[in-house]
C-alpha cells in the first residue's frame, strides 16, 4: 500500500472515483433508493428514469434547483465508460436493462459499513474466526488418532450440554447474544448480496473472452469450439467458480431451501429480533438469494448460447459459400453453352474432390422375378377389437398443472422427481412431456442443467422406462 498506488488507485478506480465526485451524495443516495431500498436487481429504462425524474424534482424543490439538468443525461453519465456506476444492456425486453456495477456496490457496502451501530458484536466475529481455525485443522494437519480425539470430545461437550438442558439448567443465550447473532448473520448477508455482483461481473468477463475468441480466431469450427469450452471448464474450476456452483447446488436442494425458509420463519418469532427488525428485511432473503444466483447461473449458461449461436452463423455461411459456387457453375456453363468445349478437363474447382453422380451413371432398369407361392392362403375369421379404436387418451397439463400446485401448497420448492413420486405417469413418455412443456412455459422454474435424474415411468401397458432428465425444480411464485 504504497503512496504512487493508492495515488493511482483515487485517479482510476471507479469506486474511489465515485466517492470522491462532486455529485456523490446525489448518486449513491439515489442508487440507495431505487435498488437496495426497494430490492432490485435490474431495472427497466422506464422506470429507473422515472425514479431519477422524481429524485431530481424532490431535490430540486428542496435545495433550489441544485441539479437543473434532464433525467436522461444524469442517467447516461451513470452508465458511461468514464464513470461505470451502472451497467445498461438489453436482454429479451424491448426496452434496456440497468444495474449496478460491482464498484458502485463497493460504495454502498463501504457506506453502510460506516453506520453506527448499536454495539459491535466481537465475541460472535472472535467465535466465527476460531470455529474457522479448528475447522483447517482438523481437516488439514490433524492425524487420524487426533480427529477422533477431538470429535470425542465434541460428543462429550454434547452429552454435557444434554445434562444440563435435562436438568433445566438455563444455557439459553440472553437478549444481548441474540442480537449480536443477528447482527453478524445480516451483515454476512449483506455481504452475500454484495458478491453475487463481483462474481456475476468476473464470470462475464470470462464470457467477452470467449466472444472475442469466436469474433477473431481460427475459422476452423474445432479451434474454436475447443476454445469455448476450455473457458466454460476454467470458469467452473476456478476457486470462485467451484465455491459459488456449490453454493447454488446447496440453494437449490429442495430438503434444504425448506428448512432455510422454516429457520427464518422461526427466526421472528424470537421477541427480541422480532423488535430490533420490525420491518423483517431479512423474510425475503431465499427468494433473493434465488434471484442473484439464478442471475449468475445464466451467464455461465450463455456460453452454450454463444456456440450455438456460432454453429448456425458457420453453417450459414458455409451453405452461402457452397451457392455462390454453384451460381458460378451455372453462369461458366451458359457462357459456353453456344461452344461447347471439346476437351475431357475443362474446368477444375478448388478444394475436396467431388463425386458426380450423373443420370448416365445408373444400371439399367432389372425386373424383378415374379415369386411362385407353393401354399395357398387359407381364410380364417379373424374378429377385430373395435374399442381399442375408441380408447384415445389426451394429456390434460391441467391437471398435471393442479399436481405440480399442490406439492407448492405444502412445500416452496418441489422438484419434478418429487410429483412423479407423489403423482405417478400413467400415459407414458406423453404425460412426461406434458411436465416439461408446463415447464418451459413457467417463469417460477429453475433448471439445473449440470445435475441429472433418473426418473422411471410406466405407460398404460405396463411397459417400464427410465428417462433421463435435467434437474427441474419448480418454484412457488411469492
Amino acid at each position: 500500500m504504497t503512496y504512487e498506488k493508492l495515488k493511482n488507485l483515487k485517479a482510476h478506480h471507479h469506486t474511489l472515483r465515485l466517492l470522491s465526485s462532486d455529485n456523490f451524495a446525489f448518486t449513491l443516495s439515489f442508487f440507495y433508493l431505487a435498488f437496495v431500498k426497494n430490492a432490485k436487481i435490474t431495472l427497466l429504462h422506464s422506470e429507473i428514469l422515472s425514479h431519477l425524474d422524481d429524485y431530481l424534482f424532490n431535490l430540486n424543490q428542496t435545495y433550489e434547483n441544485a441539479f437543473p439538468r434532464e433525467a436522461k443525461e444524469y442517467l447516461d453519465e451513470f452508465v458511461s465508460e468514464k464513470n461505470g456506476y451502472l451497467r445498461k444492456y438489453h436482454e429479451s425486453a424491448d426496452e434496456a436493462l440497468y444495474e449496478l456495477t460491482p464498484y458502485t456496490q463497493k460504495a454502498l457496502e463501504f457506506i453502510e459499513s460506516l453506520e453506527k451501530k448499536e454495539f459491535v458484536g466481537s465475541r460472535s466475529k472472535f467465535n466465527i474466526i476460531f470455529e474457522l481455525l479448528e475447522e483447517l485443522e482438523f481437516e488439514t494437519t490433524m492425524s487420524d488418532e487426533e480427529r477422533i480425539a477431538e470429535l470425542e470430545s465434541k460428543r462429550n461437550a454434547l452429552d454435557s450440554e444434554i445434562e444440563a438442558i435435562r436438568a433445566k439448567r438455563d444455557i439459553r443465550f440472553d437478549s444481548s447474544r441474540i442480537k449480536e447473532h443477528y447482527m453478524q448473520i445480516e451483515e454476512m448477508v449483506r455481504k452475500l448480496k454484495y458478491d453475487f455482483s463481483e462474481i456475476e461481473y468476473n464470470f462475464r468477463s470470462l464470457n467477452a473472452s470467449a466472444m472475442e475468441k469466436i469474433a477473431l480466431g481460427s475459422p476452423a469450427k474445432g479451434d474454436v469450439l475447443h476454445s469455448i469450452f476450455e473457458i466454460e471448464d476454467s470458469i467452473r474450476e476456478s476457486d470462485q467458480g467451484k465455491s459459488f456452483f456449490a453454493f447454488w447446488q446447496l440453494l437449490s436442494d429442495v430438503e434444504r431451501s425448506d428448512k432455510l425458509s422454516e429457520l427464518i420463519e422461526n427466526l421472528y418469532s424470537i421477541k427480541s429480533i422480532k423488535k430490533l427488525d420490525s420491518n423483517r428485511n431479512m423474510g425475503g432473503l431465499k427468494f433473493t438469494l434465488l434471484k442473484n444466483g439464478e442471475k449468475v447461473f445464466n451467464v455461465s449458461s450463455k456460453l452454450i448460447e454463444q456456440l450455438r449461436r456460432f454453429l448456425d452463423d458457420r453453417i450459414w455461411m458455409e451453405n452461402r459459400r457452397i451457392l455462390e459456387l454453384s451460381q458460378k457453375i451455372e453462369q461458366s456453363a451458359l457462357e459456353i453453352k453456344e461452344n461447347a468445349p471439346k476437351a475431357k478437363n475443362f474446368m477444375s474447382i478448388a478444394g475436396y474432390k467431388t463425386d458426380i453422380n450423373s443420370i448416365f451413371s445408373k444400371s439399367l432398369y432389372q425386373p424383378k422375378v415374379a415369386q411362385e407361392f407353393q401354399r395357398e392362403l387359407v381364410e380364417e375369421d379373424v374378429t377385430l377389437d373395435m374399442e381399442s379404436f375408441y380408447n384415445l387418451f389426451y394429456i390434460d397439463e391441467e391437471l398435471l398443472l393442479q399436481n405440480i400446485q399442490k406439492l407448492l401448497l405444502k412445500s416452496t420448492q418441489v422438484k419434478l422427481s418429487k410429483v412423479l413420486e407423489e403423482f405417478p405417469i400413467s400415459k407414458g413418455i406423453a404425460e412426461l412431456v406434458g411436465y416439461i412443456s408446463l415447464a418451459k412455459k413457467s417463469e417460477n422454474v429453475t433448471l439445473d442443467e449440470s445435475s441429472v435424474e433418473i426418473v422411471e415411468i410406466s405407460d398404460e401397458s405396463g411397459v417400464s422406462k427410465k428417462v433421463k432428465l435435467p434437474k427441474i425444480i419448480f418454484v412457488r411464485d411469492e
